[in-house]
């Protein structure tokens, strides 16, 4: 991970559990970590996590910024402010998601919109946010796709069609990117990581059979280090009981 000291990692969402691991994780091999939310209280409390880790365990910097991802231009003014304090962004997680109950033929449009908004429109304005840095700078960068295991695995029932539509979606936007910076000869990876159950932490009782969300974080940073010239496609993974 020394190749990643000092520069600079966005994690669109820093609200939920596997956001929060994630910036852990990789402030503490010392980069610089931005995380986005559009909850203000929300972000507080998050700064109050990290606090106590700053001082003892932190090699790098975490830094919280008030944004809602779906608002490009929003979006546009803190990749502006980032660019201005650190050069640009070197490495993006797109872990923010919108999951809830509706079907395609009797949703509701609002309920709708929302999903795609948050988990196509959103990732889809980052990643070129973030990829243009890269480019511009002609730096290596690295572009981590948080999904789920249900764009591959359809459930036989759900009420969440348009959800599992949305991430069926970003694999495709995943091998796309692949290929893009392919032809444009530009030094960027990019990985898509489709989860099964996870374990949450506001759980009173975790289960030892369901995926970990440490596990994930450190799937995250084990993609990271890997060597420069090896890039690691996609991922699939799940407990071993699922």
């Amino acid at each position: 991970m020394k190749c990643w000291a000092n520069k600079v990692a966005v994690i669109t969402d820093c609200g939920d559990d596997i956001g929060c691991t994630i910036m852990e994780q990789l402030a503490k091999v010392g980069m610089i970590v931005i995380g986005f939310n559009k909850n203000e209280d929300l972000l507080k409390l998050v700064a109050e996590k990290f606090e106590s880790l700053v001082a003892n365990k932190i090699l790098g910097k975490i830094v919280l910024y008030n944004c809602d991802i779906t608002n490009i231009k929003q979006l546009e003014t803190v990749f502006e402010k980032i660019k201005d304090t650190y050069e640009g962004v070197d490495v993006l997680v797109n872990n923010a998601y919108c999951n809830i109950d509706c079907l395609v033929n009797t949703g509701e449009l609002k309920d709708f919109k929302d999903i795609i908004d948050t988990n196509i429109y959103a990732l889809v304005a980052c990643t070129r946010l973030a990829a243009g840095s890269m480019i511009e700078r002609k730096s290596r960068g690295h572009i981590i796709n948080i999904n789920d295991l249900c764009s591959y695995q359809i459930p036989m029932e759900s009420k969440k069609t348009v959800f599992i539509a949305a991430k069926a979606a970003i694999t495709s936007v995943n091998e796309i990117l692949r290929h893009e910076f392919r032809y444009l000869k530009v030094n960027i990876k990019v990985t898509n990581i489709a989860c099964g159950s996870i374990e949450s932490q506001a759980e009173t009782v975790l289960s030892d059979s369901r995926l970990k969300i440490r596990d994930v974080a450190k799937l995250v940073k084990l993609i990271l280090n890997t060597p420069e010239q090896l890039q690691v496609h996609e991922v699939l993974i799940d407990s071993v009981v699922e």
